[in-house]
């Protein structure tokens, strides 16, 4: 609707990544009390990745047994790196 373009030449792509089809099992998690930040995107500033970038300090001062799971590629991978 944004792009003022006709509905009938236009499809949506939905999410690559299908969240119903993963069940973690909490019991497989080592150590036992950690806290697992995943984030799964283009690394890119339009997808927030600068400001990822930005709070991880915090959440880590916060929260010491917090990991950040990282995947993807994109003009900010150097950032993340």
């Amino acid at each position: 609707m944004r792009a003022k373009l006709d509905p009938q030449i236009c499809f949506t792509i939905p999410n690559a990544v299908d969240t119903n089809k993963f069940s973690p099992n909490p019991s497989l998690r080592f150590p036992l009390n950690t806290i697992n930040i995943v984030c799964i995107s283009r690394l890119t500033m339009r997808k927030g990745i600068d400001f990822l970038v930005d709070i991880i300090p915090e959440v880590v001062a916060l929260y010491p047994n917090a990991y950040f799971i990282i995947g993807g590629d994109g003009e900010k991978t150097e950032l993340i790196e």
